[in-house]
Order: structure tokens, then sequence, then C-alpha cells
């Protein structure tokens, strides 16, 4: 911050993830970075749980902002907030008792300081790829049999993975974005519309839920099997997308079409 905007004085963080990566703990309520002085956790809901989990040496209770700005004095007229993700009701109900007049966004920063990872998070990722490696180099294939649903793979897939030491979500930092497994796939439900802004599409459960896998597209030889899924642990995530062929061999004219994608992509990178 001091080299990016030099003019800062004060940053206030909202988000569960961002509050669970600066504070070891994840609770509702701010974090209040001064530029200087001393960073305060104001925790709303649960407050015994904060000081269970977290070594954070700031940590207070509010039962609402008006708590936390009685103990703070000298608001800066410009306040750094996740533009990206805090709703506008929160914002104003937050600049009720905060009145300051200018908001910048503090996401580029704070998405710089998480990139670069630490033995201790590496390690995580690492333990997360291997039981995604694990999972669909060496068991997924032997789950596939003729006949079963899209949810049927994901649900033995989901139990197997939290089984192995999943911890069952996938977080995107992005707004309003849901993920509970990924896409699992048969056939042409990989490429049905979708409003994730990814390679792959799903049937879903139903247009309420979107996700997961289809109750009714059944796995048929000659199918492709498309699963686009994350593993996370401790919060840490990778993330992999796999094909198969189910009960055939690939025919020559993909093999043909594959080659030449990667012929173009070569080229592309090369310019």
């Amino acid at each position: 911050m001091d080299l990016s905007n030099p003019e800062w004085e004060r940053v206030v963080i909202f988000s569960k993830i961002n509050l669970y990566y600066f504070t070891g703990t994840m609770q509702k309520g701010m974090l209040i970075i001064p530029k200087n002085g001393e960073a305060t956790f104001w925790v709303r809901r649960s407050y015994e749980r904060a000081l269970k989990e977290s070594l954070f040496p700031g940590i207070e209770l509010m039962n609402s902002f008006r708590d936390a700005s009685n103990n703070i004095s000298g608001l800066p007229d410009t306040v750094y907030l996740e533009t990206e993700v805090v709703p506008l009701a929160l914002y104003h109900r937050f600049q009720k008792y905060f009145p300051f007049k200018n908001v910048k966004s503090i996401d580029t920063q704070i998405a710089a300081v998480r990139a670069v990872k630490s033995k201790y998070e590496l390690s995580q990722m690492r333990e997360a790829g291997r039981i995604h490696q694990q999972m669909l180099e060496n068991i997924l294939p032997e789950m596939l049999h003729e006949g079963m649903r899209e949810v049927d793979l994901a649900i033995e897939l989901f139990s197997v993975m939290v089984e192995k030491g999943h911890d069952g979500l996938c977080r995107f930092g992005m707004f309003d974005t849901e993920m509970f497994l990924g896409n699992v796939c048969f056939g042409e439900s990989s490429i049905y519309p979708s409003y994730f802004n990814g390679p792959g599409g799903n049937y879903g459960m139903s247009p309420a839920v979107p996700l997961i896998g289809s109750w009714y597209r059944r796995l048929q030889n000659g199918d492709l099997v498309f699963i686009d899924i994350g593993c996370a642990v401790e919060g840490y995530n990778t993330d992999k997308t796999t094909t198969y062929m189910f009960g055939s061999s690939i025919p020559s004219y993909v093999k043909d079409i594959h080659d030449k994608c990667v012929e173009i992509q070569n080229e592309a990178a090369t310019m």
C-alpha cells in the first residue's frame, strides 16, 4: 500500500475469506487497519470463537458498528474497502457510523499479498493436489459404470474426496458465485450453456441448482466424461479439469482436432 497508494490512511476488511487470511478465524465482523497504529478485528459473532481460534492480538467485541465507532477517532476522508464483494447496503450501514467521504478499492493490493504463498500455504496446496491427483487418476475411472447418472458420480466422488481430506467446499473470489463440487458431465452436458465463466457447462440438478450433475443424464458407451472439480485443504485449493472416454477410444478425427488446437496454441504462444 505504501508503494501503490502512499496517501492511504485506513483499510477496512469485511469479507470472510480475507478476514480468515489476516486473522486466522472466519467470523462476522470487520478488520480495521490504520496506517499509523495497530489493526483491530471487531467481531459481532462469534467473539468467543474468535478468541479460541485466532492468535490475532487485537480482537474486540461489537454488537453494532456504533460500538466500534465510539472507540475510533480521526477517520480519514478516504477509506479503502473490498469493492468487489462489499454490498451497497453494508456500505451504507458502515458509513452511517463512519462518515467518510470517499471510497477506494483495496482488492488488487489484497490479491497481491495473498498471491505470495508461505511454506505452510504451499504445503496445504500440495496436499490438495495430492488428493486431487489420486482421485482423478486412480479412483474416479473405477467409479464409472454404464447407466449411472451424473448426480450419482458426483455424490460418490464428493464422499470419497471428503474422506481423504477435502474441505467439501470450493470458493471463488467473485461476487455471487457458488460452487459445491464442480462440473460432473457426460457427453453433451459438458457444453450445455451456463452462467459460470469457465470452459464447460453443466445441466445441473435443476434451473434453481445448475450445479453438481443431472438427475437424468445417464452414462452411455462412447460418452466423453468431463470432470472439472476443485479440491481444498484448510481453505487452500487446487483446480483441475480431466476428460475420459467411456467404453470406447477417442475417434481419430477428434485427435486430429485436438492436435490442431495444440498447434494453434503453441503458435500463439510464440507471438
